[in-house]
């Protein structure tokens, strides 16, 4: 059997390959200015060489199977009554990044129909790649609820003020990036969302007994 604090650590190393997934798709020390839609995560792209757009794309499947890995550790902190929990916490969060890592295998077409200059074209990609987003949404942030339930009822052997280092909490973070300047705006609000993972990971290696 897998010890639990290894699971965890390889969910870690999972979320610093996509973070590094994200920066190779669009991190850029120019304009990054996001308006809602992917336009310009396409305008950045595409004038990104070839290859390295490729490699950002093809490390989100790379990725998503290393998070899997991490949320099977999930179960082993659950105390208590109602541990099944946090087996729906670990199903609903592999499922998020499967999702994950499908958009972000999408993102090298996004750049390609960018490059074609055709309007239509990357209208079609991106909303392949919104679908995919919004199908990852909501089975996340039902997962980060019940997470933060069960930490603050004492349902998990971590204390209660870890809630304080996991998604629920470090998610609202992102808007405050917005607000960086260039280039860390593109790195922090860019990688937030794999970000909190590698925060949560950490803080469960960390305090888990």
């Amino acid at each position: 059997m897998i010890p639990t604090s290894l699971l965890l650590a390889i969910g870690l190393v999972g979320s610093l390959v996509m973070f590094a997934g994200d920066m190779l798709l669009y991190f850029t020390s120019g304009a990054y200015d996001m308006d809602g839609t992917l336009g310009p995560y396409a305008r950045i792209m595409r004038d990104l060489p070839e290859g390295r757009v490729r490699l950002g794309g093809l490390l989100g499947p790379v990725a998503a199977f290393l998070y899997i890995f991490g949320f099977a550790g999930l179960p082993a902190l659950a105390a208590g009554e109602l541990s099944w929990l946090m087996w729906a916490v670990a199903a609903l969060l592999s499922f998020a990044l499967i999702c994950g890592g499908a958009y972000h295998a999408q993102y090298p077409y996004l750049a390609i129909a960018a490059r074609s200059e055709d309007g239509s074209a990357v209208e079609r990609v991106a909303g392949t790649i919104m679908v995919l987003q919004r199908m990852a949404t909501v089975p996340m942030y039902v997962a980060f609820v019940l997470l933060g339930v069960l930490i603050v009822a004492g349902r998990t052997v971590l204390p209660p003020w870890a809630v304080a280092l996991t998604p629920l909490v470090t998610s609202f973070l992102g808007f405050a990036w917005l607000h960086a300047p260039q280039p860390a705006r593109c790195v922090l609000f860019g990688g937030w969302s794999n970000l909190v993972f590698t925060i949560m990971f950490a803080a469960l290696i960390a305090l888990a007994p």
